[in-house]
């Protein structure tokens, strides 16, 4: 009696993993562009807290609703003196730093810099299986929100007086990557894109992360491929995307020594997206906060490439 119980519960559990499988894979790659419409909205409220940065420009702490329930937090630092129409540079860089990257770039110039919060309220570290479960569907949301979160964004930036409408440019970092190429081929209102330190292949990075982490070697594809799933890869497909960009410029960066990146991952995106395009690379390893040569190095490029941005030349 107690064999055959067994027996079965061994039989339901495999059925129900393999059922919960393969719901995940249908659920990672369902089409979602109607979603996304629906998702954004528009802006039913807005609040914002201004201060002055300590290089003297002006800066504000931005909260937007939509009429969805859809709420994104960002910070914007431009510089009052520069008049109006305006450049804007919208970040989305690593889930930790979010919006507090626009404190990175020092003084903005003659621009305004945008960081976002990616929409996520749930707890930074989670210990537990049970407190990972719980998680989980917060931060599933998180990832489909982010998308519909950055053209909400651009609504409130084409309401600003100082904002060029027609030079709104989406860099993505690290982390922020399948996201920018995901909402700029949403939103043509995004007139160019940056990728730094990103892979075409979603997947493989993921699998190149779990490696970090775990050292049992026959775990890493698994792992990276639930992972991939979880995090809506089909979804955020950066190396499809990009594909999709064209006629907008397109700058993609590539550290020369990236750890967390698998190597030729820059050139296959270069490889894939249209004209107008170009491939730059940065000396040293990934991104990071504490970073900061790498951090000056990638402004210095942006600086140099924002022409290209802008104008597509």
């Amino acid at each position: 009696m107690v064999r055959r119980i067994l027996k079965y519960s061994a039989l339901f559990i495999l059925l129900a993993t393999t059922s919960a499988i393969l719901w995940l894979r249908w659920d990672a790659g369902r089409p979602r562009d109607d979603w996304f419409n629906e998702r954004q909205g528009q802006i039913a409220s807005s609040s914002v807290e201004t201060s002055i940065t300590r290089f003297g420009q002006w800066s504000a702490s931005v909260e937007l609703t939509s009429t969805t329930g859809l709420q994104v937090k960002f910070r914007v630092i431009r510089d009052t003196r520069a008049g109006e129409s305006i450049p804007v540079l919208l970040t989305l860089g690593g889930h930790r730093t979010g919006s507090d990257a626009v404190d990175l770039f020092g003084d903005v110039g003659h621009r305004a810099v945008v960081g976002l919060d990616y929409p996520y309220d749930g707890p930074e570290k989670v210990k537990g299986a049970v407190a990972i479960a719980q998680t989980i569907p917060q931060a599933r949301q998180a990832f489909l929100d982010t998308v519909p979160a950055v053209s909400l964004v651009v609504d409130w930036l084409e309401e600003q007086p100082w904002v060029d409408p027609d030079r709104i440019i989406i860099a993505g970092v690290s982390l922020g990557v399948p996201f920018a190429a995901t909402a700029a081929r949403r939103d043509d209102r995004i007139a160019g894109a940056v990728l730094v330190h990103g892979a075409a292949d979603n997947r493989l990075w993921m699998e190149t992360q779990v490696a970090r982490r775990i050292d049992t070697e026959f775990l890493h594809y698994p792992l990276s491929v639930v992972l991939y799933w979880l995090a809506y890869g089909p979804i955020l497909d950066t190396g499809q995307h990009v594909t999709h960009l064209t006629p907008r410029p397109l700058l993609i960066i590539n550290a020369r020594d990236d750890e967390r990146t698998p190597d030729g991952q820059a050139q296959m995106l270069f490889a894939a997206a249209g004209e107008p395009k170009r491939l730059r690379f940065s000396e040293g390893k990934h991104i990071q906060p504490n970073r900061t040569e790498i951090i000056a190095e990638l402004l210095q490029i942006i600086d140099d490439e924002m022409d290209f941005l802008i104008e597509g030349e």
